[in-house]
C-alpha cells in the first residue's frame, strides 16, 4: 500500500483509483442489554476479536461499544487486503457474509445477526508511523 501525505500533514494509506488497491472490511454489529455491556466486551475480545486478529492476512480489527438506553450496541470491524483474503478466512464455513456466533452469542444477544456488511475501504486516514 502506498503511503501519502493528507492535507492535514498525517501519513495515511490511499487505498483507491490508481494509487493502491482498494482494502476490505467486515463488520459484524450485535446489541447486548447494557448490564452485561462490560462482560460481552471482555468476551467478544477475547473470543472474536483475538482469534481474528491472528488470521493470515488480517489487516486490523476494531471493536466499537456504544450504550443507549439500557442497550449496548456492538460493531466489530476486520480489515482484509482482498475479497480472497477475507475469503479464505471463511473457507470452511461457505458465505463469507453468513456470522458464525460465538459459542455464548445466544446468552449475550438480543438478537443473532445473520450476516455481515462488507465494504471497500478507499480512504484509512489514521496517523501512521513515519519509520
Amino acid at each position: 500500500m502506498p503511503f501519502v501525505t493528507s492535507l492535514a500533514g498525517k501519513q495515511e494509506i490511499l487505498a483507491s483509483g490508481s494509487q493502491g488497491k482498494t482494502l476490505i472490511a467486515r463488520i459484524w454489529r450485535g446489541c447486548t442489554r447494557a448490564a452485561h455491556a462490560d462482560e460481552y466486551l471482555r468476551y467478544s475480545y477475547e473470543h472474536g476479536v483475538m482469534p481474528i486478529e491472528r488470521k493470515p492476512g488480517n489487516l486490523g480489527v476494531q471493536l466499537f461499544r456504544k450504550i443507549v438506553g439500557d442497550v449496548a450496541e456492538f460493531t466489530v470491524i476486520s480489515y482484509w487486503p482482498s475479497m480472497e483474503a477475507m475469503a479464505a478466512m471463511h473457507s470452511d464455513r461457505g458465505d463469507v457474509r453468513r456470522v458464525w456466533p460465538l459459542e455464548k452469542d445466544p446468552d449475550y444477544l438480543l438478537e443473532m445477526p445473520e450476516f455481515v456488511e462488507i465494504a471497500e475501504v478507499h480512504v484509512n486516514d489514521w496517523l501512521l508511523p513515519t519509520a
